[in-house]
């Protein structure tokens, strides 16, 4: 669901977004990192051959094949192999039942997990040219939203019949269950016109009456939901303006705008745009996250122009927001956005360098190496000007002040962290997985762990790790993989293990 718009990376390493054994890292960019799965992942994401995605409970796992989809039973140890080719997840929260998305607009499928059974399969109509779906469950287990480019259909999750559903604004960029469960926020196409972008954000109610459908002034993103419910955050990576707005002077920097939400009157209401740019990420103490570019600042949108930074600042900063007062603060990060993810404790930020962004109409196209450390070998300084030229390390929000991490180049192509957030365990892309690596974060250092795997999750007992291990095919050319749960990432507690019933290719 992510958008990025006139970006140039620089990386050696890029990272995965729609998660599989490549890594695929066509969807990565600096800013916000959404690699982290430590909470189960699989909540309508969607999933590519070699992922997994771990059930509320952590009794399932949800492993996609090729074609096919393992459903792995933790307890008893089990796996079954469904002849069923999945793109994306929704979890029940209150139930053993998974619901599956098809791919090619083929409808949804209701699985009971403890049976494998198929429960009930709908195939809705939605728009031919929809080029995907975007899936939520509401909270209380009783409605999917299934959104194609103009329309949010509701299914009733007990049956899989469709009992109505809403118009929203045209295009279908971000699709968000408000908490409460009874509306949910749709982010459709931008459309440029008056010398500027207008994206229509749309709330739609769950109980069938009619939307409303507001014009935000900013580029299409996702939504960041705060406040409980009552404020949504919507902010870019990059704002592309069309030639006639180009032609006409557009200047605008990519801001963060605030979107006020009435759930009890069914409105919404554009507050005012930030300065800064996205995506948006928040971390545990409730604060929001975004990023300044320099070259793109808007001096106009500072209530306080004390907090302009000087013209020879870093050209990217960290900013940090309250998203109730919308009170923010800067911090200087340096002249390439590296990734960022929120620790377990929010008091945090998990710094990665090795994917970077160079913003298209303010700076040149660069090229980032990387050696065996982690060091950028042309450059002296690494993220936050650390003089070491560390990429990776953590930044603490409380004290602006950035620690580099020692040891090898883990990148956080795709992680989980502990439930008591010791340590990070990550893989860095090689093609057909990751590689593993641990981090300490009190020790401030990073481990090669010496294994390759094809996905890794975490249970939710915050201590379980699953690693999902290719292993050898048979001599006569059965596929092989296993399913290692592990304390330490080295050792198996207990495996379950799966062959293919024929010989075939490897996916």
């Amino acid at each position: 669901m992510k958008r990025i718009l006139g970006l140039a990376m620089a990386a050696m390493i890029a990272a995965c977004n729609g998660v599989g054994d490549d890594l695929d890292g066509s969807g990565e960019q600096g800013g916000a990192n959404a690699n982290d799965r430590s909470s189960g992942d699989g909540d309508s994401e969607r999933l590519e051959t070699g992922a997994m995605a771990v059930s509320p409970t952590g009794d399932y796992i949800v492993a996609r094949r090729n074609t096919t989809t393992l459903i792995v039973d933790v307890k008893s140890r089990s796996l079954v192999e469904l002849d069923l080719a999945a793109e994306r997840f929704l979890f029940a929260k209150s139930k053993d039942v998974v619901y599956v998305v098809l791919p090619s607009r083929a409808g949804v499928v209701a699985l009971d997990l403890a049976t494998t059974r198929e429960l009930w399969r709908s195939t809705p109509i939605v728009a031919a040219d929809a080029s995907m779906l975007l899936a939520r469950l509401s909270d209380d287990d009783t409605t999917i939203l299934l959104a194609d480019r103009t329309r949010v259909l509701f299914l009733d999750a007990a049956t899989g019949d469709v009992r109505g559903g809403a118009a929203s604004g045209p295009g279908m960029n971000d699709l968000e269950v408000l908490p409460g469960g009874a509306h949910a926020l749709v982010v459709g196409d931008t459309e440029w016109r008056d010398g500027g972008p207008h994206t229509p954000v749309s709330l739609v109610p769950l109980d069938g009456s009619a939307s409303t459908t507001i014009d935000v002034p900013n580029c299409a993103a996702p939504v960041a939901i705060v406040n409980g419910g009552t404020r949504a955050l919507l902010s870019p990576t990059f704002c592309t303006a069309d030639a006639q707005a180009r032609a006409q002077g557009w200047s605008n920097p990519d801001p963060v705008s605030v979107i006020d939400i009435d759930p009890a009157k069914k409105t919404l209401s554009f507050r005012k745009n930030l300065p800064g740019f996205g995506p948006v990420a928040l971390v545990g103490d409730g604060r929001a996250v975004a990023y300044l570019d320099m070259k793109r600042l808007d001096a106009a949108m500072f209530d306080d122009k004390s907090q302009i930074p000087p013209a020879d600042a870093a050209q990217y900063h960290l900013m940090t927001i309250d998203p109730t007062t919308l009170a923010f603060d800067l911090h200087p990060i340096g002249d390439t956005l590296p990734r960022f993810a929120p620790s377990k404790d929010g008091k945090s930020l998990l710094v990665d360098a090795s994917v970077s962004v160079v913003r298209s109409e303010a700076s040149a196209t660069a090229t980032l190496t990387l050696d065996a450390t982690g060091l950028k070998a042309e450059v002296k300084a690494g993220a936050f000007g650390d003089p070491s030229g560390s990429l990776f390390g953590v930044f603490t929000l409380a004290t602006h002040t950035y620690t580099p991490f020692q040891g090898p180049a883990a990148t956080l192509d795709r992680f989980v962290q502990q439930g008591d957030g010791a340590r990070v365990y990550t893989l860095r892309r090689n093609g057909r997985g990751g590689d593993l690596f641990a981090i300490d974060l009190a020790a401030r250092a990073s481990f090669d762990l010496g294994r390759s795997l094809r996905d890794i999750a975490i249970l939710p007992d915050g201590k379980t790790l699953v690693l999902r291990v290719r292993l050898a095919s048979t001599a006569e050319g059965h596929l092989r993989e296993q399913f290692c749960l592990s304390l330490d990432a080295q050792t198996c507690t207990a495996s379950i293990d799966y062959q293919s019933p024929i010989p075939m290719h490897d996916p």
